[in-house]
């Protein structure tokens, strides 16, 4: 199905208006800040590691209380990372007002589209 342009125009202008808010440069911002913090980006690292090491355990009936130990640590301190907080913060607010566009949207054609995200 192709969209009409008219709708495509107006897509796209919602868009450059979303670009255009305070939360949503902010988000670029703190993001930019999470990926140059050399500390938080390594903790983030081997907290993937670990996680995907847990569940590789419990897939393989096994369990590790001090991997679970470590993981609840490393994700203790990569919460108290300043770039982290100032990124999640961010993060909220943006989704937030994503979140509002998509009930604005949703009402207005009555249709709930969010409701494949809440699954």
């Amino acid at each position: 199905m192709v969209l009409d342009e008219t709708t495509r125009e107006r897509a796209i202008a919602l868009a450059e208006s979303i670009k255009n808010l305070n939360e949503y440069r902010e988000f670029l911002k703190m993001e930019k800040l999470l990926r140059e913090d050399g500390i938080a980006q390594k903790m983030i690292f081997e907290l993937q590691k670990k996680q995907e090491d847990f569940v590789s355990m419990q897939l393989s009936g096994e369990f590790d209380q001090n991997l679970l130990n470590e993981l609840k640590n490393l994700q203790s301190e990569l919460n108290k990372r300043e770039s982290v907080v100032n990124f999640i913060e961010s993060y909220n607010k943006l989704s937030s007002i994503l979140e509002e566009i998509i009930d604005v949207i949703s009402k207005e054609i009555e249709f709930d589209i969010g409701e494949i995200y809440r699954r």
